[in-house]
């Protein structure tokens, strides 16, 4: 039996044998489109008397690169009607961060600074946080969550799935969520056989082979079909935030500016400018919100200037880039601060000017 058919095999077993919720986590890349695939094939297969509802999430960050933002919302709502021609019940969500967890409202309401990989709160203040608040939502049991995760995706990944698999083969507990467990259909897939079986598998139609070949044409320069270096969730064949510092270059949204989208040039600017300016102790404050001295947040000033520039790419790019929620937020804290006896600009000014007027002193 092909490799394909035993893991559709496994899907039916698993969807048929209780009734917990069934969530498909959806990014719009190769890996969660061939899961996507994978699954409604499976249950295309079933008994229509058996079937049970699909919840397809995207985690929409507020900070996904616009054109996969576009390209997903329009994929999703051809999944959904594209299934109900067969009686499958699909229905698709985008979940946000919560307003405070949201990137700019941490970036420039309380001066985080962009995220590093010793300092990367984003991932779960913006992909792991909203994903698991949804599944509250849904279901108050146990839930199943569907992934792309692969092994052969990073070392690392590799090492948390062995870390955290199960005795039920590719199913897999998550850290700190014992109510969810993690279903990993094409854990074993190389990047080879991710693409060959997109192309062999017919249905849905709606998840276009064609258009997301396009796209990692255009974001790694090369053809997946053949080759897609891949190693890391944050390579250059990824979809992922147009602000993500975490990398050292973003060459995907490099190559897709030179792949014909000059909207993204002020984006890549604007990011590129992020890293620059992040570890300058001119931006940031030299007192931590606990009180320890040491590189703090973004100075009020600093992210005062982070927001006019934001503003002036939204404007250039045609994107909306921040809402007007978000800014509305992003002054609420700012008067916080502003009024905070703790406020670290103040107390940097009045232990300065003790400092001098003690000098002053002594030296009369």
């Amino acid at each position: 039996m092909k490799k394909i058919d035993q893991v559709k095999k496994l899907i039916q077993r698993y969807y048929l044998e209780d009734d917990r919720t069934w969530i498909i986590g959806y990014s719009g890349g190769k890996d969660s489109s061939l899961v996507i695939k994978l699954v409604l094939s499976a249950i295309k297969e079933t008994p229509i008397s058996a079937r049970k509802s699909i919840q397809i999430m995207f985690c929409d960050t507020g900070v996904e690169i616009p054109i996969f933002s576009d390209y997903i919302s329009k994929s999703l709502l051809k999944i959904e009607e594209e299934c109900q021609l067969y009686g499958i019940d699909v229905k698709s969500r985008a979940v946000r961060p919560k307003l405070d967890n949201r990137y700019f409202v941490k970036v420039i309401g309380r001066g985080y600074p962009p995220p590093t990989n010793k300092f990367r709160w984003c991932t779960d203040k913006l992909r792991i946080d909203p994903i698991q608040v949804a599944l509250k939502e849904i279901s108050s049991d146990e839930a199943l969550v569907v992934l792309g995760t692969r092994y052969e995706e990073s070392n690392e990944r590799g090492k948390i799935l062995a870390k955290y698999a199960t005795d039920k083969p590719l199913i897999f507990d998550q850290a700190g969520h014992s109510r969810t467990k993690l279903f990993c259909p094409i854990a074993n897939f190389s990047i080879e056989e991710v693409w060959e079986n997109l192309l062999e598998l017919e249905f849905p139609e709606s998840v276009d082979i064609g258009k997301i070949t396009e796209i990692y044409e255009k974001i790694s320069g090369e053809c997946p079909i053949v080759r897609l270096p891949d190693a890391n969730p944050c390579s250059k064949g990824r979809f992922g935030c147009w602000t993500c510092t975490v990398v050292r270059q973003d060459k995907a949204t490099q190559n897709l500016v030179k792949n014909g989208y000059q909207n993204l040039k002020p984006l890549l600017i604007f990011r590129n400018w992020l890293v620059e300016i992040r570890d300058k102790t001119d931006y940031r404050c030299s007192i931590r919100r606990n009180g320890i001295k040491g590189l703090g947040p973004f100075r009020l000033s600093a992210r005062q200037k982070i927001l006019r520039k934001l503003l002036e790419v939204q404007d250039a790019s045609g994107f909306e880039l921040i809402s007007s929620v978000e800014i509305h937020r992003i002054k609420e804290l700012w008067r916080d601060d502003r009024f905070s006896k703790n406020y670290f600009e103040d107390w940097e000014a009045k232990h300065l000017a003790n400092k001098y007027s003690r000098l002053a002193t002594a030296r009369g």
